[in-house]
């Protein structure tokens, strides 16, 4: 069975709740650590067209390499992490990840919605028993709650937390309505903006940006 030498992360959720944003920002952290780093999309996906515009932009700019799914596994142990937006536990690529980050949206209705899924968190279970099988090492499974109110939240729902244990995930520190998440689809991200050749656009809320994806980005690799 292939196996990559590499860290593969999975980015699950409902639609319309931040996939591909975290997918580009976590892989931009990557990328600023050191780490070959590459995400896997389907050629349709709007994160080519951001990944172009980055590249477009400012070519010098540190920027992830796209894979296809046919293109993994002759390509994967080229690298030291993969990102792997938009797909669940069923999915054959699922059974490699190393991280499995599930997204949210903040909120008592998404919070239930997602408590009252059986098939979901069995899914996981049964993903989690295959890879400790089949690689010997465990999944770590990631729960972030992605806030779209304007209210800035710091601590992830207590609702949440007390789950946690019961279905075997860890809950990360929430993301936040920010503008910059929103920007980056430009290609230019606020991990970016500390460069001497952007740091003139930086901002308050880059800097917040910035903070958070760090933040959450330790939690989930450390």
């Amino acid at each position: 069975m292939f196996k990559p030498e590499t860290h593969i992360i999975v980015i699950d959720g409902e639609p319309a709740t931040g996939k591909n944003m975290l997918c580009f920002e976590l892989s931009l952290i990557l990328l600023y650590n050191a780490q070959r780093t590459a995400i896997v999309v389907d050629v349709d996906s709007p994160l080519r067209e951001t990944i172009k515009k980055r590249i477009q932009a400012i070519p010098q700019l540190l920027t992830p390499t796209l894979l296809t799914r046919s293109e993994f596994y002759n390509e994967a142990n080229k690298y030291q992490a993969i990102l792997i937006p938009k797909i669940n536990a069923q999915d054959e690529l699922s059974i490699m990840a190393s991280t499995y980050i599930t997204l949210l949206p903040k909120g008592k209705v998404a919070l239930q919605r997602f408590q009252k899924k059986r098939e979901y968190f069995n899914a996981l279970f049964e993903l989690k028993k295959k890879i400790a099988a089949t690689y010997n090492h465990s999944l770590n499974w990631v729960v972030c709650e992605n806030n779209f109110k304007p209210q800035i939240i710091n601590q992830p729902s207590a609702e949440l937390e007390k789950i946690a244990h019961l279905y075997g995930f860890r809950v990360s520190p929430p993301l936040n309505h920010r503008k910059p998440y929103k920007n980056n689809v430009t290609g230019i991200s606020a991990q970016d903006k500390s460069l001497p050749i952007l740091q003139k656009n930086l901002t308050y809320d880059d800097i917040c940006a910035k903070r958070e994806i760090v933040k959450l980005a330790e939690f989930i690799f450390n």
